[in-house]
């Protein structure tokens, strides 16, 4: 029987009509063994991490739990009939959690705010969330059992960002999962805490933005390495129909992209794409396990939705993105040619300082190395370099405000394409002020003037948008 991965996210569980929309869901896939990776309520994880960081406010903090709790009520309140069994077994679940978090929050006041302990408090939600999925799908019906993701995905020890010990994972998922999945007589729905894990020791680590994606794409793997069946997918509910080519803000009629392979995939949500984290391909993709992004208020649709696989047409742009807000810092000297280690110099700088760098391009004559860094950390970048005396002293340190704009998909290998992007710049006279392509061919990056980042976007959607013509068009507005 295939096997599906479901992640439900917040927006999949706010109220009573979200919940039924899942149990809807779980009749759609009747004949799939399913597992459901539940993230917490909206607004939960960042309310107990700003409880978190305020513990020395009384006030502040038992204003957060009782909000917590009633926000978790509110829902308990309205997907069970009081004083039913599933009812009464997730308000004890609520109640036994929230003094384990009230108990937390006094340790962190004693000892302090350490990673181990933002990760732990950072996991209540997807715990409390969890359970009630699952005594919600006992209360329809439905075989369920809840497992906390401490128990099955073993992480390093980068508490806030970890990363998984896949074997040891595997050895968990074989002994916990693989038992009950395979069993012919039970179809049984495991629904599993997404978010978190645990290290070697017992403590509870969070895999960082995209983490609950993150978990449904680690247990389909591990579930591919160690059950007998390998026909798995990873279905991510999400509310929009997939990725879309061009951000609506730019192009209101956006476009949809049906079918792209896990490289596109990578390149696109690498560029500001916020439905999708690339880490998440990473888990599935030397497995070929395709990933759907589907809208979760249209879980009957037949075509409208994202596959990401090892499928694609070579022949299509798949995507334009944008970094909008970026500085170019351009570093330039005519005496000091072929003095090594200047651009290990100015990563070693940018790295002490936390700084990422998005985009390199260095001239033939190694006069001049630009880079371009993002957001907030451009001041704090030209600020870096000016308080390095070798750099102050020989050479010359410039910036500017630009933007990026992103060109993704094999289409640009061909010459062609890239006549026609730059002749439709020209048209709108679109300087571009550099120039990235990687060595992949999957991205063109092309750094642009600020202010004429909406006219190189349209014009370029506009002269290439027969490209497009194969994905559905779809009104945003």
């Amino acid at each position: 029987m295939p096997i599906v991965v479901m992640k439900f996210g917040g927006s999949c569980l706010q109220n009573a009509e979200a919940f039924e929309k899942i149990a809807e869901i779980s009749k759609i896939y009747q004949d799939e063994k399913k597992i459901y990776i539940a993230s917490a309520f909206n607004g939960i994880t960042d309310m107990l991490i700003k409880t978190a960081e305020n513990v020395k406010d009384d006030k502040y903090v038992d204003r957060n739990i009782t909000l917590i709790e009633k926000k978790h009520l509110d829902v308990i309140e309205d997907i069970f009939k009081q004083n039913t069994d599933h009812y009464n077994n997730s308000k004890e679940w609520l109640d036994a959690r929230l003094s384990e978090l009230e108990d937390s929050l006094s340790d962190i006041e004693e000892f302090g705010l350490e990673p181990y302990y933002r990760d732990y408090v950072a996991s209540f939600g997807e715990r409390i969330s969890t359970y009630i999925l699952t005594q919600f799908l006992l209360s329809k019906g439905f075989e369920s059992v809840f497992i906390s993701a401490k128990d099955i995905i073993i992480t390093d020890d980068r508490f806030n960002n970890a990363y998984p010990h896949y074997d040891l994972t595997n050895n968990r998922v074989k002994k916990h999962i693989i038992p009950l999945l395979e069993n012919p007589k039970k179809d049984t729905i495991f629904c599993i805490t997404g978010f978190i894990g645990r290290n070697k020791i017992g403590y509870i680590t969070t895999l960082g933005r995209g983490g609950s994606d993150y978990s449904a794409t680690i247990i389909a793997r591990s579930i591919y390495d160690t059950g007998s069946d390998k026909n798995i997918r990873v279905v991510l509910w999400k509310d929009v129909d997939g990725l879309l080519a061009i951000n609506p803000k730019y192009i209101p009629e956006s476009l949809l992209i049906k079918q792209i392979d896990y490289k596109e995939a990578k390149q696109i949500a690498n560029f500001g794409v916020k439905v999708l984290h690339p880490k998440c391909l990473e888990a599935i993709e030397k497995r070929n396990i395709p990933l759907e992004i589907r809208n979760f208020a249209n879980p009957l649709e037949k075509e409208n939705f994202t596959t990401i696989s090892d499928i694609t047409n070579k022949q299509q742009i798949k995507g334009i993105s944008t970094l909008e807000d970026a500085t170019i810092i351009t570093i330039t000297s005519g005496s000091m040619v072929d003095v090594p280690g200047i651009l290990a110099k100015i990563f070693e700088i940018m790295g002490k300082n936390k700084i990422s760098v998005s985009f390199v391009a260095q001239s033939s004559s190694e006069i001049s190395t630009s880079f371009v860094v993002t957001g907030k950390d451009g001041e704090k970048a030209i600020n870096a370099l000016k308080e390095e005396n070798f750099f102050s002293e020989f050479y010359d340190i410039t910036w500017e405000k630009v933007s990026i704009i992103n060109i993704i998909g094999l289409k640009i290998l061909e010459n062609k394409t890239k006549a026609e992007i730059f002749n439709a710049l020209w048209k709108k006279d679109v300087n571009v002020k550099a120039i990235s392509q990687s060595k992949d061919e999957l991205n063109l990056s092309l750094v642009v003037e600020r202010e004429k980042l909406m006219d190189g976007i349209k014009i370029i959607h506009e002269d290439l948008c027969g490209d497009f013509e194969p994905f559905r068009r779809i009104d945003q507005n």
